[in-house]
């Protein structure tokens, strides 16, 4: 959440590491507009050098938004189970790469800019899958706090996480042959191969496709409709799209 045609299904849908101090300190200055970044994000959509988030999908995203609007961007790093709650109190502004199933439904979501999907990557070595179904009873590697709607529906109880950190931590387990079989966002996977094509994982089974919009804070300055017209103009003008192919997206 193929990537060949990912501008016209965008126009289409347009008709955590070192913790803020608190949420008075992190409030937006004037000019500012402060995007919260979850620290579970791995490349190609976020990444982090001594906790300060310095490339990526999300960070390009935001700093293009922030000069549409004329506003100076501004990062915080933070877990991502204190991201929502964080978002609520008003420490930021947005955060980006965000869905109701995940955070909830206590904010306004912007326009869906972030094209990504939940797929099963496989080890070279494993059986190739033809359904969901056939996961049932086997270990499968999860993200720590991640909530996997889909594969939870159809496997219930018979769904054996087995959790990660991060997603990047995931796939690396996934090769070093602790389980046969990993969730992961496709953009997290293609990048995995794209650098260790000699690891073999494959993509088995999508799961789902999305694109994902930000959450905007409900205490917020900033108004829905101008963050909206702005990422309207990012992906009219071809910018998102620019974006997305400097990760190989």
């Amino acid at each position: 959440m193929k990537r060949h045609h990912l501008v016209p299904s965008l126009l289409c849908w347009l008709t955590l590491v070192p913790q803020a101090a608190s949420a008075q300190e992190a409030r937006p200055a004037a000019g500012d507009i402060v995007f919260i970044a979850a620290a579970n994000h791995t490349a190609p959509l976020s990444t982090f050098k001594n906790g300060v988030l310095v490339d990526g999908i999300i960070k390009d995203l935001g700093d293009a938004l922030a000069r549409r609007l004329g506003l100076r961007p501004r990062y915080l790093t933070m877990p991502s189970k204190r991201a929502p709650w964080a978002l609520r109190d008003g420490e930021g502004d947005l955060l980006c790469y965000a869905r109701p199933q995940w955070i909830g439904p206590d904010f306004q979501f912007t326009l869906p800019v972030i094209p990504n999907g939940e797929v099963i990557a496989a080890r070279p070595d494993s059986p190739k899958l033809e359904g969901i179904t056939q996961l049932a009873g086997q270990p499968v590697g999860t993200v720590l706090g991640y909530l996997y709607p889909e594969a939870e529906a159809v496997l219930g109880p018979q769904l054996r996480r087995q959790d990660a950190p991060d997603m990047l931590s995931n796939l690396r387990k996934l090769v070093a042959g602790r389980m046969p079989y990993a969730i992961s966002d496709r953009l997290v996977l293609r990048e995995h191969q794209r650098h260790y094509p000699k690891d073999g994982l494959r993509e088995d089974l999508m799961l789902n496709r999305f694109t994902a919009p930000c959450a905007l804070s409900p205490r917020s300055k900033i108004p829905l409709p101008l963050i909206n017209e702005a990422l309207s103009e990012l992906v009219a003008d071809g910018e998102m799209q620019r974006i997305l192919a400097r990760y190989g997206s």
